[in-house]
């Protein structure tokens, strides 16, 4: 590995750049927090005092022609026309899930990334959990599955914030903010057409909570052959049926007010059953539970194996550096963005017509 540090610009500094991106940074010995922008005059300038960084920004093209910037995170709302920009600009990238709101959106930037030769993910940090990797040797070992199913229903998103010191200072017009969520909104109802777009909110779900669970799934199986079965079972739930070359998978993701984070992918083979809990993602230290049902002679066995005491998001970042400075394949490519945006598409468009 090359004796240099990663000088890297944070777009976005709200609640995952605060709680999980900025701390690792500092930490890590291969990376130094260069710059900061946000759109946010007040926060900007108190999470650079706090992390004494003297370039700040509220205009994500300024910080783009920073020569201090060797890369950049990108954790705003809307993502796909700054990751064409930080390309443009020649700066290695993690952007946060979903690399875009739309396929078409995402298309034209997988394929900008590939002919520039940077480093560029997409932030699926549970591709980087100990637990995960461990989880996807016990599945691989099953041979062909006969059931799979992903369930997603999460948990309260209101309870972590006691164990973190966050800033939030009201500064930008919230009709700026409505304005940006409209043309998204705007954006999405065009992909999903009009026999769809009734459906938006749904989609918005399944990029945002569940971009996670097609994302695993897809690391576990790759992509599958087609979508069965998809309906809305409620406000904020949905359940599909997937078939991987023949073999079902079952995925419902819903929002729920649980005290517990609800979230696992089940494997049934022909002997055996590999089930992955996962943690709530933002506990630190806290990687997947990995829960085996097997044969032990004429009887059943059944043991756990622990999550190992390390983050994911950390374990991304070191990944991150390990690409630019050693030349590592990257695990999650922009490519795999685009892949589960089109499953995203595809979930949507097989349920019944739903018209604004």
């Amino acid at each position: 590995m090359q004796d240099r540090v990663i000088g890297v610009g944070v777009i976005g500094c709200g609640e995952i750049a605060q709680l999980m991106h900025l701390p690792y940074l500092q930490e890590l010995p291969a990376f130094r927090i260069a710059a900061l922008c946000d759109i946010s005059p007040g926060t900007v300038d108190k999470i650079g005092e706090h992390y004494s960084v003297a370039a700040r920004y509220s205009d994500h093209r300024a910080l783009l022609a920073d020569p201090n910037i060797d890369a950049v995170v990108i954790c705003t709302y809307d993502h796909g026309g700054m990751v064409a920009d930080a390309i443009r600009a020649g700066k290695h990238l993690i952007v946060e899930k979903p690399l875009a709101f739309t396929p078409q959106e995402a298309r034209p930037l997988v394929e900008q990334a590939e002919r520039s030769g940077l480093v560029a993910l997409v932030g699926y940090m549970k591709f980087y959990d100990p637990g995960y990797e461990i989880g996807l040797e016990r599945i691989a070992a099953i041979g062909r599955p006969k059931s799979i199913h992903v369930h997603d229903f999460a948990g309260r998103f209101d309870r972590y914030g006691k164990l973190y010191t966050q800033t939030r200072i009201a500064d930008v017009s919230a009709d700026l903010l409505a304005a940006g969520r409209n043309a998204v909104a705007k954006r999405i109802e065009a992909a999903l057409g009009p026999d769809h777009a009734g459906y938006r909110d749904l989609y918005h779900l399944l990029l945002g909570l569940g971009s996670h669970d097609l994302a695993v799934m897809r690391g576990a199986f790759g992509a599958p052959s087609g979508v069965v079965h998809a309906r809305q079972t409620g406000p904020n739930q949905l359940l599909a049926v997937l078939d991987y070359d023949g073999v079902p998978c079952l995925l419902d993701v819903a929002l729920a007010q649980y005290e517990w984070w609800d979230e696992w992918i089940h494997v049934h083979g022909e002997r055996e059953e590999v089930r992955i809990d996962f943690q709530n993602p933002y506990f630190r230290n806290a990687s997947a539970i990995v829960r085996v049902r097997e044969a032990a002679g004429e009887t059943a066995s059944e043991r756990v194996i622990p999550g190992i005491p390390d983050t994911a998001f950390r374990r991304e970042w070191l990944h991150f550096a390990d690409c630019i400075l050693a030349g590592a394949k990257p695990r999650t490519p922009l490519s795999g963005g685009l892949a589960d945006l089109d499953l995203a598409v595809q979930i949507i468009q097989a349920m019944p017509p739903k018209r604004l």
